[in-house]
């Protein structure tokens, strides 16, 4: 029955035929395509070239209904795996890459090995097999769902603060509704700005692009001379993944100084000022070279970020921290000079890392008379200029967005902007509403104030509202700079700590939850929305994708609180 999407059509008038699926997520209102033949006149469909070398324009639409009921357990096992290895340093991270090229095999092995046959659970129907073979669709959904579930939770890190620094323990109930509300208020929020950052043709989603490009070859049969080059993009993948695994023996294990390749440090080892300069771990990597591809995409690969935004990194970090982070440094400026030059911890006044046990009581309280006796908190430059950084990028972002995507916002608010070819496809069918995720929005609010209440948090609840009301606020600026430049610029954890800790003093635990909410409440957005990207490129009709992203956000949850390591208390 399942068929293999066609490859993008060349700007010409694109025909496709559209039989009518069996399927309920079909839509029967006015915006229909005409059953038959559907005709785009456009010269590009309003697809961008990345997009048109790596998304298929035109689907056949007899892939939908067999995507309804899908029941990997890719999401639940990674997403164990990583929540368990969290704590380990250097961790180990299985990402969802992992689960798109795995579910490959498994799942054309399962479709040719098990019965097409419906099968009644409790009185629902399950489908056992829908037919025997493995669409690029079903295949997208458990990417999608691996993607949303494979994260660590940013509230385990509460709970294992707790446990280590605080000698708190945190109940079982805790932990789980902490976690879901954490990450499925992001539901909504993606949900409630589909139309602003998820919709418009610009707003392109460029990592999207790359798992585009793996199930186009994964799954596509033809193979189109291109520059010359006639080998197949499954042979061309099957190469650069077998060369890949075994050149990572070398700086992974063999020798690791190919990782942190820093040559000229080894000159003169002893050397603090060229260290300051050239090292890799404490320095500022004058020279970054290395050939460990883990240490180039460690913030994401660089493959999928347009050259303009690249520069405009690049450029930010040779003024801040390749000229003045060391002018910091060396002029002493806030004792930066008796700490190392690069750094995430913060110190006493005897150098040593800061020992927060020391100013707090026993429910974790801050006290001021001990604080006073033992030391205030100093920060190596780079990271007192990175909290510096990350003020103004709160400050100027909204601003960058009124200036220039003003008129973009404003048409999504009218619902006159206009419509690229996937989304035309994708209007064959049932939209969800919006007040489906503003429920969502709703019920996840109110979880977070019970949670708060019934396990004596101290977190208030005007507390939360407000810790929301900063994903809300930051949302679209945040995501269109994600859409169009690949780039996170979710920095509210450092604006939560000040916020927190301005609003509610001498409460560490009750700022790590208050910062973290608003955090993971845009991160888990952004997460949402380039899987809804993704879906759309894919044709996957909404209704599908949002139970399969609400059914990843609750395994997910329960799956990292059932793993979650219980790390052992500091010595005093």
């Amino acid at each position: 029955m399942a068929t293999t999407d066609p490859q993008p059509a060349p700007a010409k008038d694109i025909e496709a035929t559209t039989a009518r699926p069996p399927s309920d997520d079909y839509a029967s209102d006015a915006k229909e395509p005409e059953v038959g033949t559907t005709k785009v006149l456009s010269a590009n469909n309003g697809m961008s070239e990345a997009e048109a070398a790596t998304t298929g324009a035109i689907e056949n639409i007899e892939l939908e209904y067999s995507i309804d009921s899908d029941n990997s357990p890719c999401p639940e096992v990674g997403s164990g795996i990583n929540q368990f290895f969290s704590m380990r340093y250097p961790s180990v991270t299985i990402t969802s890459l992992v689960a798109q090229l795995v579910a490959f095999p498994l799942g054309c092995a399962l479709a040719k090995a098990l019965p097409v046959k419906t099968v009644r659970v409790f009185g629902y129907p399950l489908v056992l097999n829908p037919d025997h073979s493995f669409n690029i669709k079903e295949h997208a959904v458990i990417t999608i769902m691996s993607n949303l579930s494979f994260g660590t939770s940013w509230a385990t890190d509460i709970i294992q603060a707790q446990k280590a620094f605080y000698h708190t323990d945190a109940a079982v109930g805790y932990q789980f509704l902490l976690g879901l509300s954490m990450q499925l208020f992001g539901l909504g929020l993606a949900g409630l700005c589909y139309r602003f950052i998820v919709e418009p043709p610009q707003m392109i989603w460029p990592s999207t692009l790359a798992n585009a490009a793996l199930f186009e070859t994964l799954h596509s049969r033809a193979n189109p001379v291109a520059d010359g080059w006639s080998i197949s993009r499954y042979r061309f993948f099957l190469y650069i993944f077998v060369g890949g695994w075994c050149w990572y023996w070398f700086p992974g294990f063999i020798f690791t100084g190919l990782s942190t390749f820093a040559f000229i440090c080894w000159a003169a080892p002893n050397n603090k000022v060229l260290n300051n300069l050239f090292g890799m771990s404490t320095g500022l990597g004058y020279l970054p070279t290395t050939f460990d591809w883990s240490q180039i995409a460690y913030n994401g690969s660089p493959l999928v970020v347009p050259f303009w935004a690249q520069a405009n990194v690049f450029s930010g970090w040779l003024f801040h921290f390749g000229l003045v982070a060391p002018i910091l440094y060396y002029t002493n400026t806030w004792w930066t000079s008796y700490l190392p030059l690069s750094g995430s911890d913060s110190y006493d006044n005897t150098g040593q890392v800061y020992n927060v046990t020391k100013i707090v009581d026993a429910r974790g309280n801050f006290l001021k008379d001990q604080y006073e006796a033992y030391s205030p908190i100093f920060m190596p430059a780079t990271f007192a200029l990175s909290y510096g950084l990350s003020f103004a990028v709160m400050a100027c972002l909204p601003v960058h967005i009124f200036l220039y995507y003003w008129r973009d916002m404003w048409g999504a608010v009218r619902g006159d902007n206009k419509k690229d070819i996937h989304a035309r496809l994708l209007m064959r069918y049932k939209d969800v509403p919006w007040w489906w995720f503003g429920i969502i929005t709703v019920v996840v609010l109110v979880i977070s104030i019970i949670t708060m209440e019934v396990y004596h948090t101290e977190m208030p609840v005007w507390g939360i509202l407000v810790a929301f009301g900063m994903a809300i606020v930051y949302i679209i600026p945040v995501g269109t700079v994600y859409a169009v430049a690949n780039l996170n610029a979710n920095v509210l954890t450092v604006l939560g700590e000040i916020i927190s800790g301005y609003l509610l003093p001498g409460k560490p635990i009750v700022m790590l939850i208050f910062k973290f909410y608003a955090y993971t409440a845009l991160s888990q957005a952004m997460n949402y929305c380039s899987d809804m990207k993704l879906g759309l490129y894919m044709k996957i009709p909404k209704r599908t994708l949002f139970t399969a992203q609400l059914i990843a956000c609750i395994m997910g949850s329960l799956t990292q609180s059932a793993s979650s390591p219980h790390p052992q208390p500091p010595p005093h």
